[in-house]
């Protein structure tokens, strides 16, 4: 799936339904029904199905519904799982860091081929070609996932060479991220943070907190200075504000090209609350808006809002995003006070971010990378021994 992910969409899709078809093997139906996180998805995600009766563009609620058959049969194939050994899990992590490894070196080699010219490109809100069919977002949320799945897999490494290796692949894709600079994936990685620092400062472990911040601040300034694309990206989003606090709605800039689509969005949620006006009219809908207030932007400027919640109203109003935000936080609801627990709600807060600024669940890698990331480390800590964090010398 991961190599699918990178390399190939119809291995993905392939490789996802045959891991369903073997999980879910000699099971029992009834089995089934008592993983509640499935049920819920299986509402909400009918719900969306449902919206084909009120919508007008049928070849585009087919569309938006095919990727989504990922969201049924991925969290039902991942339960019905066994327990994953420490031999696997450990195999598992080497596997996933030389393909990840592989994929940023293919990546870089576009970025110091003409290095120069992407860097004045990433003014105009460009980056270079990266893997998964050049989805840079997706892969940037990838990348930023396998490294906090590095630091959760140190703590289970017991040899000192494992363990140096697996601190220095964590550190080559977090320098990656920021030569890519796509803000998606170090929203992902520094939510992460924020929330490890967090939890640091309420385990009154303030010296260890601050030592973190400090060490995170540096960081942040030795990157900035001597990245030239992560620097460039860092003035383009503050250029950006700058003019849409004077007024300037021109879409040509992608960060205000996204406040305009949101601003839209609320006004046809506003006209359509309880259900919304088809997920096959999603586009339509958003195009006759920017057609009435924005008439001189062009047709591939007219997008449809960054944002899972609004993409979710809009398709299906106030009763599918009810079930949409119990699906979204059913995960954490239980959560134990374990080093497990603790990756669970940052690997989970940090996904959270990303679809408040990606709809990633309206595209196949989206769901791919969102599923995979809080449904592996879910059934890696459900098959581990839960070790209190107070007496866990790793977590620190």
């Amino acid at each position: 799936m991961v190599y699918g992910f990178m390399a190939g969409r119809a291995i993905l899709s392939s490789a996802m339904f045959l891991f369903f078809v073997n999980a879910v093997w000699d099971t029992k139906p009834k089995l089934w029904t008592k993983n509640r996180w499935w049920i819920f998805g299986l509402v909400w995600v009918g719900l969306y199905a449902f919206s084909f009766f009120w919508s007008e563009d049928i070849p585009y609620w087919k569309e938006r519904f095919e990727v989504k058959y990922a969201l049924v049969i991925f969290p039902l194939a991942m339960a019905m799982l066994p327990k994953l050994t420490p031999k696997l899990l450990k195999a598992f992590t080497w596997g996933l860091a030389i393909l990840a490894i592989s994929g940023c070196i293919y990546s870089l080699h576009f970025y110091f081929q003409d290095k120069e010219q992407i860097i004045n490109d990433y003014f105009k809100s460009k980056v270079f070609k990266t893997p998964a069919y050049k989805d840079h977002i997706r892969f940037s949320i990838f990348i930023a996932w396998v490294a906090t799945w590095c630091m959760y897999m140190f703590g289970k490494m017991k040899n000192k060479i494992a363990q140096i290796m697996i601190a220095t692949i964590t550190l080559f894709l977090i320098l990656y991220l920021h030569i890519l600079a796509v803000r998606s994936g170090l929203l992902y990685l520094y939510s992460f943070s924020f929330v490890y620092v967090i939890f640091l400062f309420v385990r009154k472990k303030i010296l260890l907190g601050t030592s973190i911040v400090l060490g995170i601040s540096l960081s942040f300034a030795i990157l900035f200075n001597y990245t030239p694309s992560f620097r460039e990206k860092i003035y383009y989003g503050i250029h950006s504000i700058k003019e849409y606090q004077k007024g300037n709605e021109t879409v040509d800039y992608s960060d205000i090209g996204r406040l305009v689509s949101y601003k839209l969005a609320t006004k046809i949620i506003v006209e359509h609350p309880l259900l919304g006006v088809g997920s096959g009219d999603v586009r339509g809908e958003m195009k006759k808006k920017y057609e009435h207030y924005y008439p001189y932007i062009r047709p591939e400027q007219m997008i449809v809002p960054h944002n899972q919640f609004l993409e979710v109203m809009l398709a299906g109003g106030i009763v599918t995003l009810v079930f949409f935000v119990i699906w979204l936080f059913y995960p954490i609801l239980s959560l134990k006070k374990t080093r497990g627990g603790f990756f669970i709600f940052a690997t989970w807060f940090g996904l959270l971010m990303c679809i408040m600024v990606e709809a990633m669940l309206e595209v196949q890698f989206g769901v791919f990378v969102f599923l995979f990331g809080i449904l592996w480390i879910l059934k890696a800590v459900e098959s581990e021994t839960a070790t209190p964090i107070d007496s866990d010398p790793t977590f620190a």
